[in-house]
């Protein structure tokens, strides 16, 4: 992983320089509110649509946690770019996950010659109440029809495939959704929806489709009235994909405010000698290193416990884009004025925030994803499990291949990676131990009263187990030494409001990542060139 990562970072250049990999030519398209064309040519001529693809399909996807990587190294140079590539895998899981043959191998086709596609899901009047959808599937002659406007979906006119929800029973309910494979150039009845104007990730095609009786031919994905589940199952890996967006915003933002901390005078000394600047900096390195250790975990838990997916995906859509909104507002901090201006060295700082924000909202809402978890507390609160059980999700063995069908709409009580960490030795694995047995009492006594799944202290409830699922994952990856061993103890107090320990110990490792242009890492070692 360590080889292919360093390929494609040195594929992409220096992105202190001029080329299309570059901070400077992100900027300058967002001020035009252009999609950058050459930086996703490059991207393309390197092969990175392969890691869109599965294996049987002459791609090389096999597991997350090399595509999270991938991922992350594309985010910190690019958000709008790193999230259109997203959202083309996006479209592309449903039929991974439920296409037939044919789906299948034309999709593949399209995506390894560098074509984009999307998942469109919402619309104007419903926004993420997907039961609530109004855009009509209907039978006909050769295949379907559909009818209606999806609304504010990335790739939506660019690109050449739309995997769409539709309502293919009036009356809708649970099976009265179905997915469509909508390819543009074996369809009639469709036009785009004019592109709407955003606050970040400017240059991206953010739009949408309009059917008008559209006939879309034989387009079902898998079976009819199964739409929901489906996509219940595809926003798993999808959410958890998120997080390399939250960490490559986070890398670069962290690098910054390093750049500045290092060489701005003030007071006789640079600002990184102040020790409140110092200390933010560091916080803000510990916050991505747990960050790391949560959404590589849970990447890795596709391939070992993918029955486990509903909940650990959604917990890593809660508490990593919001440690990501921790780090850059630490580091907006430090930088000062320099943050908010859109010229300059720093300029891609307040592009890098702009864009982060949207990360919170797609993919499901972090209440969307509280709900999820919110749901399932109860059966979770007396879920245990040996220790050796959740190991692969922490180490470097090489995973097996995901399969498909291995996914599930609910954890049905099982919580490895929380359940377990009673086995860990130490005074901090009994301290986290502690916390998780009386949040597990507080689920169920909201249970017994019949507090609604909604309601703002179960809201409460789900946050807390999503970081104290964090803390878990952090216990699991320091019981293997180096340096999430290091970063266990300021990580954990930090995540769970535990009072602050001093997290000095860590400055030299982050002083040489920085100088050495290495990315923060606690797992990987990738040299990145800048």
């Amino acid at each position: 992983m360590k080889v292919l990562a360093n390929d494609l970072e040195r594929h992409l250049g220096d992105p202190r320089g001029n080329g299309p990999g570059s901070w400077s030519q992100a900027v300058a398209n967002d001020e035009a509110e252009r999609f950058p064309v050459e930086a996703d040519a490059l991207l393309t001529a390197w092969g990175y649509p392969r890691w869109l693809v599965p294996e049987d399909l002459g791609g090389r996807l096999r597991s997350f946690d090399e595509l999270l990587l991938l991922g992350r190294l594309v985010a910190r140079r690019d958000l709008t770019l790193a999230i259109s590539t997203g959202q083309s895998l996006l479209g592309a899981l449903p039929v991974w996950l439920a296409g037939n043959p044919g789906q299948r191998e034309r999709l593949a086709a399209r995506l390894l010659g560098g074509a984009a596609g999307c998942l469109a899901l919402t619309e104007e009047a419903h926004g993420s109440d997907l039961a609530a959808n109004e855009v009509a599937a209907e039978h006909a002659e050769g295949g379907w029809l559909l009818d209606g406007a999806k609304w504010c979906v990335n790739n939506a006119t660019r690109g050449e495939t739309l995997t769409v929800l539709a309502r293919s029973d009036p009356a809708g309910g649970p099976r009265g959704f179905s997915l469509f494979l909508v390819e543009k150039d074996r369809a009639q009845g469709l036009t785009p929806h004019p592109r709407l104007r955003t606050h970040g990730i400017r240059g991206a095609d953010i739009s949408g489709a309009i059917f008008e009786r559209a006939a879309v031919g034989d387009a079902l994905i898998g079976r009819e009235g199964h739409g929901l589940d489906i996509v219940l199952k595809t926003l798993q890996l999808s959410r958890t994909l998120c997080a390399a967006f939250s960490l490559g915003a986070a890398d670069s933002a962290l690098r910054l405010a390093l750049d500045f901390a290092c060489s701005r005078r003030l007071y006789g000394a640079t600002a990184w000698d102040i020790p409140a600047v110092r200390r933010a900096l560091l916080d803000a390195f510990v916050d991505l290193l747990a960050a790391e250790m949560l959404a590589r975990a849970c990447a890795r838990a596709a391939s070992v416990v993918p029955g486990q997916m509903s909940v650990l995906s959604a917990v890593s859509k809660v508490v990593v884009p919001a440690l990501a909104e921790r780090i850059l507002g630490s580091c907006a901090t430090v930088l000062g004025a320099r943050h908010y201006l859109r010229e300059g060295e720093a300029a891609v700082f307040q592009k890098h925030l702009r864009d982060h924000a949207v990360v919170p909202l797609f993919d499901g809402s972090t209440s969307v994803n509280l709900y999820v978890i919110s749901g399932q507390l109860e059966r979770l609160a007396s879920a245990r499990a040996a220790a050796d059980r959740v190991a692969p999700l922490f180490d470097d063995r090489p995973l097996p291949a995901f399969k498909p069908g291995s996914l599930t709409t609910s954890n049905r009580g099982e919580d490895d990676v929380l359940g377990s960490i009673g086995e860990l030795e130490g005074a901090l694995a009994a301290a986290v131990t502690a916390e998780r047995d009386a949040a597990a009492a507080r689920a169920r006594d909201l249970a017994t009263a019949g507090v609604r799944q909604d309601a703002p202290e179960r809201f409460a409830a789900a946050r807390r187990h999503a970081e104290l699922t964090a803390a878990a994952a952090c216990l699991h990856a320091a019981a293997r030494g180096g340096r999430p061993a290091a970063v266990c103890a300021p990580a954990i107090h930090r995540l769970l409001g535990w009072p602050a320990v001093d997290p000095a110990g860590l400055e030299a490792d982050l002083l040489v990542m920085h100088r050495e242009g290495r990315l923060f890492s606690a797992h990987h070692d990738i040299e990145g060139g800048w």
